[in-house]
């Protein structure tokens, strides 16, 4: 397959700001006394479709937004490792166009016995992936090695190997991926909870690997093999928290945020109530309840306004032999729902009002770190 270029389908499809749109999404962002902008970030877990995420970061990046403190989940924890590494944009959209998803997420299969022809449909018929796995004795279809020395290679130019190098680098940067612990039935916020949570192999958390967090992140049930942490099982952080965007939230209003926390929202949308006519059913519908009714309980609770929905209705998380026209058309719907969430629904006074706090009282100063 040929090298995908970002920069093809921006010009056919006109993908950029003028210059009276750029001055007017940043008229409805708080501003430093030095004149910059800055914002946190979540990403949804998804799969393929985080490519999305490559148009939306390019939209930002028109703005002038700079981002501190990001956060995901799966396929978000990739992106929000690769934003929290401050590539520019350019080279970002180099990094994505030379990746081959088969080889660098798909390279090893756990068992020459596992026959599944096309993964894009492996998620939904995981009845035919479960029997084929007790069969040859294995705990998931592909091994997530080579995605891990992918990752590790790009994180390493910008001289990231831990989270305590992100802190070294200064700048009010922050990163923090969520994972899942079947083991303890415990969802897991890296590297926050590490010590608490496995004292007796953890000592400094920082020093944790940010590749090796991102891998067990991204370690979707039954498809990739699942990691271990301290004897602990770990899978894919999404079946608890696919969308953590209350992550940065504070839980007090005695001061207001000194700059927003985006969410960016790949996933379809559940909607009505889900048809449940035998055990099977019963299996799935409890699985998806899982990964999203917390998040959309938090939704529900809060402001939905700072989140940006991409459409990415035709492409499945699991479809690693991701054409170059499909990526174009999650590029395509990432700008596009990024530019018109910029123009038409954004505006940072409203959101901090629909929140509590008193505008009046808010300063364009900024900090190290926000409270978003």
């Amino acid at each position: 397959m040929a090298i995908w270029d970002p920069s093809v389908i921006r010009q056919q499809a006109g993908l950029f700001l003028s210059d009276e749109e750029r001055t007017a999404i940043q008229a409805r962002l708080p501003q430093t006394d030095t004149g910059e902008y800055f914002a946190d970030a979540v990403f949804e877990g998804g799969g393929v479709k985080g490519t999305a995420f490559l148009g939306a970061l390019r939209c930002f990046s028109e703005v002038g937004v700079q981002w501190k403190r990001v956060a995901g989940t799966s396929a978000g924890a990739i992106t929000a490792a690769l934003v929290v590494a401050d590539f520019p944009i350019d080279e970002l959209e180099q990094i994505i166009g030379r990746l081959d998803y088969n080889t660098q997420f798909l390279g090893e299969k756990t068992s020459p016995l596992i026959f599944n022809n096309d993964p894009a449909d492996d998620l939904a018929n995981p009845q035919w992936m479960i029997p084929n796995l007790l069969t040859v004795g294995q705990l998931g279809q592909y091994s997530t090695d080579p995605f891990k020395r992918w990752l590790s290679e790009v994180l390493g130019d910008r001289q990231i190997r831990t989270f305590q190098d992100i802190i070294h680098q200064g700048q009010g940067r922050a990163l923090k991926v969520v994972v899942s612990d079947i083991s303890a039935g415990k969802m897991i916020v890296l590297p926050d909870d590490l010590h608490q949570t496995y004292p007796s192999q953890v000592r400094n958390a920082v020093e944790f690997e940010v590749a090796e967090a991102v891998r067990l992140s991204m370690s979707i049930p039954f498809f990739f093999t699942p990691g271990t942490l301290a004897g602990s099982t770990i899978v894919d952080g999404g079946i608890l928290s696919n969308f953590p965007l209350w992550i940065y939230d504070v839980t007090t209003h005695q001061r207001p945020p000194r700059w927003p926390t985006f969410g960016f929202r790949i996933s379809e949308e559940v909607s009505g109530q889900q048809p449940i006519n035998n055990a099977w059913d019963i299996l799935v519908g409890m699985l998806k309840t899982m990964m999203v009714a917390s998040d959309r309980y938090h939704l529900q609770k809060n402001e939905q306004e700072r989140v940006i929905d991409i459409d990415t209705s035709r492409v499945t998380a699991t479809e690693f032999n991701l054409t170059n026209e499909a990526k174009d058309y999650l590029y395509l719907n990432g700008y596009q729902a990024t530019k018109t969430f910029l123009l038409e629904r954004w505006n940072w006074e409203e959101h901090l009002r629909t929140r509590g706090y008193a505008v009046e009282r808010i300063s364009a100063a900024t900090s190290a770190e926000s409270l978003s």
